[in-house]
């Protein structure tokens, strides 16, 4: 980004995004009209990451559009907010917020993403995308512990970032025009740092071990309404709802209990049902996938192979 304010076009953000069919639902806008005015930049790091950075004023009242990869987005809005929707769930950013302010957002599948920007509206902010199985190959041995804090699908955690965060962020805004050359490998410096500080505060905040009574209770509630809709797909904020605590109280207590995500639990969960169901012997292979929340016989086999080593059929047959 260059220091002076600059005059984007529809055309420039489509360029950057290209890899995600990026596109302008309203209004009708022409390729070279002006969509920003300010500093826009996004970019694919060597390390696989993905940064979005922007300080730009929307110039219309514009809703677009890309098609979203499995992953987790790490955002700080240091000014501003956004109206977004995921596969067609609306979600508000900040909205109202005058202190910077971060969020996580986690997709476990490709989906539709999309934005409502209003025209007048400054917005300050950087997210890094992280994608789908990026911790999970990295070789140290915290890398699982910290890719199941990152979420299930949909699952959104909000914070107020620490003073190091907002550091970075603005760091990752404004990259030192001293040596332009090195931009990008500053750029992927400063952003595998946020990413690292995010996740350093998210595991400081796990404290697995001993749960409290009146948290067994509500995790007892929890998994009640997990085994009672075992044939449906979960939501966690339905889960939640049913314990009576916040999303984000039950995954830390799931964490702390079993030390995975709440969704990650119910599918296995789910799986070993299936597998009671299969060695009673009474059921077929289609009819326990239907029961299990699988409306496909193969998919529901390639989970339950990789679960226990053995295909539904063999455990079926053993029974």
């Amino acid at each position: 980004m260059n220091a002076a304010p600059q005059l984007i076009r529809f055309q420039d953000i489509q360029a950057m995004n290209r890899a995600d069919s990026f596109k302008v639902v309203a209004p009708v806008i022409r390729p070279d009209d002006v969509a920003l005015q300010g500093r826009f930049c996004t970019m694919g790091l060597r390390s696989g990451l993905r940064l979005h950075a922007t300080d730009s004023v929307d110039v219309h009242n514009m809703v677009t559009q890309v098609a979203s990869q499995p992953g987790t987005t790490l955002g700080l809005f240091l000014e501003g907010g956004a109206s977004v929707s995921l596969g067609g769930r609306a979600i508000a950013l900040g909205q109202g917020v005058t202190l910077p302010h971060a969020f996580a957002l986690t997709s476990t599948e490709p989906d539709l993403f999309e934005r409502r920007g209003l025209r007048g509206q400054r917005v300050r902010k950087v997210n890094v995308n992280i994608p789908q199985g990026w911790l999970e190959a990295e070789d140290w041995p915290e890398a699982k512990r910290l890719a199941a804090l990152v979420g299930d699908h949909l699952s959104l955690r909000t914070w107020t970032p620490s003073r190091r965060q907002a550091e970075l962020a603005m760091r990752l805004l404004n990259p030192s025009p001293d040596m332009p050359f090195l931009e990008g490998l500053y750029r992927e410096t400063l952003a595998l740092e946020f990413v690292g500080e995010v996740l350093r505060e998210w595991a400081d905040n796990v404290h697995p071990g001993r749960v409290g009574s009146r948290d067994l209770i509500r995790l007892r509630r929890a998994c009640d309404y997990i085994d009672g809709n075992s044939d449906c797909r979960l939501h966690v904020d339905q889960v939640a709802q049913a314990a009576g605590m916040s999303v984000s109280a039950l995954q830390r207590l799931f964490h702390a209990a079993h030390g995975t995500s709440v969704l990650e639990f119910a599918r296995v969960r789910r799986l070993e049902q299936a597998r009671q169901a299969l060695e009673s012997g009474h059921h077929s292979v289609t009819e326990v996938a239907l029961n299990a929340g699988y409306g496909s016989s193969a998919n529901f086999a390639t989970a339950f192979k990789r679960q226990f080593g053995l295909s539904p059929s063999q455990v079926r047959r053993r029974g």
